[in-house]
């Protein structure tokens, strides 16, 4: 990692990583909100789980699509046009969700609020890389990670009120409503970070004698894929995405059928799964730091702690809703882990090719690839074959991205050496 000049103030630093915090924040809240109202969609009868199913696939699929696209204007143009674009962009598609009656209409409607979801983490990453130091990145990277789960924990415990109190276009609303605020908070912020760089008060990382030695055009990134492993770990995201918002998506639905809640308890509930994700979080990314030094070698324990835990939970997924959740939550907060190892950490070891953001994009939207396929593939097993065959699918994809670890294992630990030489 580069370095960053010694006269850069903490103070910048810090509204630089709140800005970005907030900024994924609003992202969370004007994302998952959907997932977090559906099941009382369902049980009023406004959708039926095919119908939902297709409306998150429609996110998933356009946010997974538009991160390639983000990614590669993220190296090109500047982030905070593309960041703009798609507050402005989410906050329409939220205000427009509870005035649409059809659900193919909200499916086309929420297709572009993923378009424009997409629009914030390449760029993300790519402010992180210019201005932040590894230990920076590090923290930054975690406070992004805390305002996600926060996000989470708000969503999930509005919503119950929203339903019970008003409906559920409420929590579309309030999604757009702080979206709306957020956006001129981010220009002010980030009009003050280029004021203080334009006055020499924030300047970005020096070049090194390697950066100057290998320009970025005569990198090819697939060479560089194929040597590093990484199509193997591509393979690997996509089965964190599946069992990410497969697992997070549903469970609400699945409290609401096996145990017979109410949709808002259901809802409300699952408020316990983004607080373990914090603490699990933590404990991953210090883990990778202080031991494991290596994301593949993390991903691969966290991957296989949650093969045993998908098996726990298809084994007492009748027993008890407070066992499922534990171990649901336990689930989540691993699979968080691995996400952060994959999307985040994995994106600065290509900080030599300049092309950080478009490494960026692509590594999430493998993620998507998954979430796509785990919007409608849970429902269409939940439907047709029961919630045990729908576990059972979970530990399966579990064992899948261990294997997938195991084999890039290897070319990465091979890559990050010869790179940190």
């Amino acid at each position: 990692m580069q370095k960053t000049t010694e006269n850069k103030p903490k103070s910048l630093v810090g509204l630089l990583c709140l800005l970005l915090s907030l900024l994924y924040f609003t992202s969370y809240v004007t994302r998952i909100n959907f997932s977090a109202v559906m099941a009382d969609m369902i049980s009023v009868g406004v959708l039926n789980k095919e119908q939902a199913g297709v409306i998150g696939s429609a996110l998933f699929f356009t946010y997974g699509f538009g991160q390639i696209l983000s990614g590669i204007l993220g190296d090109r143009l500047s982030p905070h046009r593309i960041i703009c674009t798609g507050l402005v962009t989410t906050v329409i598609c939220n205000t427009l969700m509870p005035f649409i009656a059809s659900p193919a209409l909200m499916a086309v409607v929420w297709g572009v609020n993923g378009m424009a979801q997409a629009f914030f983490w390449p760029p993300i990453v790519r402010l992180m890389t210019m201005h932040l130091n590894e230990k920076e990145y590090s923290k930054c990277a975690l406070y992004i990670s805390f305002a996600m789960n926060c996000a989470t924990i708000l969503i999930y415990a509005v919503v119950p009120l929203c339903t019970t109190w008003f409906n559920w276009k409420a929590a579309f609303f309030i999604a757009a409503i702080w979206a709306a605020a957020f956006f001129f908070v981010w220009v002010a912020g980030y009009h003050e970070i280029e004021r203080r760089r334009v006055h020499k008060e924030i300047v970005p990382h020096e070049k090194t004698e390697e950066t100057e030695r290998i320009a970025p055009a005569d990198i090819k990134l697939s060479k560089v894929f194929i040597v590093s492993g990484m199509f193997f770990i591509f393979a690997a995201v996509a089965f964190q995405g599946f069992l990410r918002d497969g697992i997070q998506s549903w469970l609400p639905t699945f409290f609401t059928e096996v145990f017979k809640m109410d949709s808002a308890s259901a809802i409300f509930s699952t408020v316990l799964i983004p607080i373990f994700n914090i603490g699990v979080t933590y404990v991953a990314v210090f883990m990778f730091n202080k031991v494991f030094k290596n994301e593949v070698k993390a991903s691969l324990c966290y991957y296989a702690l949650t093969f045993v835990l998908c098996g726990l939970l298809v084994v007492f997924y009748q027993s008890s809703p407070v066992i499922c959740l534990v171990i649901s939550a336990t689930v989540t907060g691993l699979i968080h882990g691995i996400n952060s190892m994959f999307t985040t950490f994995i994106s600065r070891r290509f900080g030599f090719t300049g092309k950080v953001s478009t490494v960026s994009g692509v590594t999430n939207a493998c993620t998507y690839i998954g979430s796509t396929a785990s919007s409608y593939g849970v429902a269409v097993i939940a439907e047709n074959l029961g919630w045990q065959a729908t576990l059972i699918s979970w530990a399966a994809i579990a064992l899948l991205g261990v294997v997938c670890c195991v084999v890039a294992l290897p070319k990465w630990s091979k890559f990050i050496k010869e790179t940190q030489n």
